[in-house]
């Protein structure tokens, strides 16, 4: 089924919770069998345990326990994600089946090595701990009732593993993350984060010291973990653009003159250089795959929630902005109305910064804009590394390891993504703005 839009809900999604694909519906919630074998320790003792620590109940008996990857090898990059089915039963009471997703730290060596270097798991933990809580409180405190983010169950840090309600049974579902966002679906994306950018903006009244270990976002001056994956795929596109028709070739010449300082200005972008300028909690990664959308009986989105905090950050709202306007709208909005959009988003963090009465000087929408100017270099990684993997239909070689590797597999891999139809017809609208903003010049 589609939405009016054109927006599968019910198609093969792609990243945390849930990877619908069309089958009946008493088999959705284990989807495919998966072959690989999870881990052991994750039975129904260790369920027991949980849940009678959760909900405070000693009396909790579990029967059984049923757990499958929630998710094909090759799609989730930085976590490895367990759904489980647990029938348990209280004292005097009848027995009860839930679902939850189990989200752990990614099992091969390279992507522990690498993630541990931004601290993804840690960070998540914590938010889901002692962030979101907050931030829920806030809202209802105001009479905002939606939940916007996934329930945990519980943070078990003995084995690095977050254990949430499985939103599926809600009916939460993901889109299509090739067609792209439309309207209604990109305003409550930007509500959303409105939302959550504003609660953070209370939180530091309260809290001055709340968000001051989250200093690793996706592009920083801590680790260069990510870099040879971020130059590598810039230079994927670079080399793809050559081999287009020559009137094109003013474009690759631009990123080869600015490939020297392509990551500077990237990590530009997350540092926190003006006093004067907003500052809030950075979700890091929000694009279409880490939200999820309830609709009525005529398809309308009435109801979402954001998903997945592992490279969230301390900084400039363009962070946010640029990635998601740029990864997850659909071509007809991303191509022609950036300020229209920029513009909405600032009223709704106006009313809500309203609402929780911050006492923060709050800019004027010129101030705003010029705040996200600065910062909008981000757009243009975002659109280079980030929109072409988002777009990505091939599952051969997608997974970390090949992403950050420079040998062989990893250039091929890079040189496939940038061959995409769609992808082609997007950044040859996207290179010419750029260009005419001065985004793919040298910026000081």
């Amino acid at each position: 089924m589609k939405n009016s839009s054109g927006i599968g809900r019910k198609k093969r999604t792609d990243f945390l919770l849930v990877s619908l694909i069309d089958m009946p519906e008493e088999n959705q919630l284990f989807m495919s069998e998966d072959s690989r074998a999870t881990p052991e320790w994750i039975n129904a003792e260790y369920f027991k345990t949980v849940l009678q620590k959760c909900k405070n109940d000693l009396t909790i008996e579990v029967q059984a326990v049923r757990v499958r990857y929630a998710l094909p090898k090759g799609e989730n990059f930085a976590s490895v994600i367990y759904r489980a089915q647990v029938v348990y039963r209280r004292s005097g009471e009848p027995v009860i089946t839930s679902s939850y997703i189990l989200k752990g730290v990614a099992e091969s060596p390279v992507a522990r090595q690498k993630l541990g270097e931004y601290d993804v798991h840690g960070k998540e933990m914590d938010v889901y701990q002692l962030v979101i809580p907050e931030l829920m409180r806030l809202m209802k405190s105001v009479g905002e009732l939606s939940e916007l983010y996934p329930d945990a169950l519980c943070v078990d840090r003995s084995h690095e593993m977050i254990i949430l309600n499985d939103v599926l049974q809600e009916g939460f579902v993901m889109v299509d993350r090739t067609k792209g966002l439309d309207a209604t679906h990109t305003k409550m994306s930007l509500k959303a984060m409105a939302k959550l950018h504003a609660g953070s903006l209370k939180l530091v009244e309260r809290y001055p010291t709340i968000f001051d270990r989250y200093t690793t976002g996706m592009m920083n001056r801590k680790t260069d973990a990510f870099h040879l994956f971020f130059q590598s795929t810039y230079d994927a596109l670079m080399d793809e653009i050559y081999s287009w028709n020559p009137e094109w070739h003013y474009y690759a010449n631009k990123l080869a003159k600015l490939r020297p300082h392509y990551l500077e200005q990237g990590m530009t972008v997350f540092d926190n250089d003006s006093a004067d300028d907003l500052r809030v909690f950075v979700h890091g990664d929000f694009w279409v795959n880490n939200l999820m959308f309830k609709y009525d009986a005529r398809g309308v989105p009435i109801d979402m929630l954001v998903l997945d905090f592992q490279y969230c950050c301390y900084g400039s709202p363009a962070i946010d902005l640029c990635y998601f306007f740029f990864t997850s709208s659909c071509d007809e909005i991303r191509q022609n109305s950036f300020d229209e959009y920029m513009q909405y988003y600032y009223y709704q963090l106006a009313k809500y910064v309203k609402k929780l009465n911050c006492s923060i000087r709050f800019p004027t929408l010129h101030q705003f804009q010029q705040q996200i100017m600065k910062k909008m270099f981000y757009s243009v990684h975002s659109s280079i590394v980030a929109l072409p993997l988002h777009l990505n239909e091939l599952a051969e070689d997608a997974d970390l390891e090949t992403l950050l590797a420079g040998d062989e597999r990893s250039r091929r891999f890079k040189r496939a993504i940038m061959t995409n139809v769609n992808y082609q017809k997007i950044i040859k609208g996207l290179l010419p703005t750029f260009d005419r903003k001065g985004l793919l010049d040298k910026l000081d």
